[in-house]
């Protein structure tokens, strides 16, 4: 009795031990551990987890990184031949989750790791920090069952056997805050082409990806007043011909016809057929030339009232690229019964309708970002 009172008390200490180590990181060539690093000065981050004792014991073990910017962890993965090879024996394990050549030796499970996963991405979806969480995890196997399914070639069913995991344990749990850049230090799309810097960023976030048919392409949402902007940057490369075309495709698009060529989400409007054309004065009949921040633009807009949209066009060529910008304001309402009964109907609420004055504050919008781009 006393010998189990004994082992139990010793396996007690054990744990604790293993739990009160704790994953550690070293950003940059630093030697001493960091809990926090700025996405300014990151080149590199090395992290150190613990291992526990009697790793024989699992069938699978992972050493992971869950990112708050995420619900998938970043892992590096070690099955039972791996484990008796490369962990059996260590304290520890060091690896990169970032190295100074940007590369990782952790993935995901159908990607890479990079340093957009920690200070591009969590920026552009608004955040000030992100926190990452690195620890172990052992599995083992538990069971096993079959699954039929059935092959149509052969026309039967077939079975596969599969493993039965435990839920794992977890060992060395330590984190890291890491600071992002404020949107005021300036932000680009993906090719680096356009870059947009303002001084005032509150109420506004962005994002950036790569389209099918143009070169790249760069979204503010703006929702600093008690309406939302949209600003949309499209870039295509090819010189004068493609000048023209985004130019006769905006054209279409906003007199309601058939797009002409290929279709970008950036200047495409639906329901061209619902609403009330509003024209406004000097701004809706053709292009004009306007320079804003030493570019030259030519600019159009395009307004329909009745649960319509305001949009405002501008297009400038910068060495072999044409941009297009499209700014987009939508009006806001909501469908409201005139009295109790479904026989009285419903009628429209504006909360922001496309007066002229608000279609005046819509402008000053676009003129502070397109103020804040300059072009490489």
């Amino acid at each position: 009795m006393k010998k189990i009172l004994l082992i139990n008390v010793i396996l007690i200490c054990v744990i604790f031990i293993v739990n009160a180590q704790e994953s550690k990181f070293y950003v940059n060539k630093a030697t001493v551990t960091s809990n926090n690093c700025d996405c300014k000065t990151i080149k590199s981050i090395k992290v150190t987890i613990p291992l526990p004792t009697g790793l024989t014991a699992f069938d699978n073990y992972l050493l992971y990184i869950n990112l708050s910017s995420l619900d998938v962890p970043t892992y590096i993965s070690f099955d039972k031949k791996d484990i008796a090879s490369k962990l059996l024996g260590k304290k520890e394990y060091t690896a990169y989750l970032l190295k100074d050549d940007g590369t990782s030796d952790f993935t995901f499970d159908d990607a890479a790791f990079s340093k957009k996963d920690l200070c591009s991405n969590p920026r552009m979806w608004g955040m000030t920090e992100m926190v990452m969480e690195a620890s172990g995890i052992g599995y083992k196997i538990i069971g096993s069952h079959w699954e039929d399914k059935w092959n149509e070639y052969y026309k039967k069913w077939e079975s596969t056997k599969f493993d039965d995991w435990d839920e794992g344990v977890t060992y060395g749990s330590g984190s890291l805050i890491i600071k992002q850049a404020p949107l005021s230090d300036g932000f680009s799309d993906l090719s680096e082409i356009i870059t947009v810097k303002a001084e005032n960023t509150d109420s506004c976030s962005y994002s950036v990806s790569e389209d099918v048919d143009a070169k790249g392409s760069l979204t503010i949402v703006d929702n600093s007043q008690d309406f939302k902007t949209e600003i949309f940057y499209g870039i295509w490369s090819g010189g004068d011909q493609t000048y023209k075309t985004v130019k006769e495709n905006v054209l279409n698009s906003i007199s309601g016809k058939y797009q002409v060529g290929p279709v970008h989400n950036f200047y495409e409007l639906y329901g061209m057929d619902k609403g009330v054309e509003k024209v406004i004065q000097e701004k809706s009949k053709e292009f004009k030339n306007v320079t804003i921040n030493g570019y030259n633009y030519e600019t159009i807009s395009h307004c329909r009232t009745k649960t319509g949209f305001y949009a405002t066009f501008y297009i400038t060529r910068q060495g072999d690229n044409t941009i297009l910008i499209t700014s987009l304001t939508n009006e806001i309402f909501e469908m409201k019964a005139k009295g109790p009964s479904l026989m009285d109907g419903e009628e429209l609420v504006y909360k922001f309708e496309l007066t002229d004055k608000n279609i005046e504050r819509i402008d000053l919008i676009n003129e502070k970002w397109l103020k804040a781009t300059t072009y490489k």
